[in-house]
């Protein structure tokens, strides 16, 4: 399974898009209870991401959090969700899922990040 997961970062990694989708694809259709799993798919939801693909991306980033809830992907999950969702336009969204990474995971990068693009929000919304 490392291997596997390894070569799809590799593709990513390279901005091999659809190798690095079909890599993480496979991985998860081969090993879908790996301790990785929920990092491959969150590397789903990096790669739609990293091609604009803003409701890919977020279908990705829920399909961590739904399916992976006490994996170590769901608070990046949670931050990168809103960063998609802002740039949809879809603020009250985005606003949701960094509330969601700042009371989840206070502690983490990703719920430091997220009270940091509220942060930022709020400073662009108020007169």
């Amino acid at each position: 399974p490392t291997r596997m997961f390894d070569t799809a970062r590799a593709d990513y990694a390279a901005g091999q898009w659809s190798l690095a989708l079909t890599g993480f694809d496979a991985f998860l259709k081969t090993f879908p209870r790996s301790e990785m799993a929920d990092d491959a798919q969150f590397f789903i939801g990096e790669t739609y991401f990293a091609q604009n693909r803003w409701m890919d991306a977020v279908t990705a980033y829920n399909q961590v959090i739904q399916t992976y809830p006490t994996g170590n992907a769901v608070p990046d999950a949670y931050y990168k969700r809103g960063l998609a969702l802002e740039r949809m336009g879809q603020i009250d969204g985005a606003q949701e899922s960094w509330n969601a990474a700042v009371k989840s995971f206070p502690d983490s990068d990703a719920g430091r990040l997220a009270k940091q693009s509220l942060d930022r929000v709020a400073r662009r919304t108020t007169p």
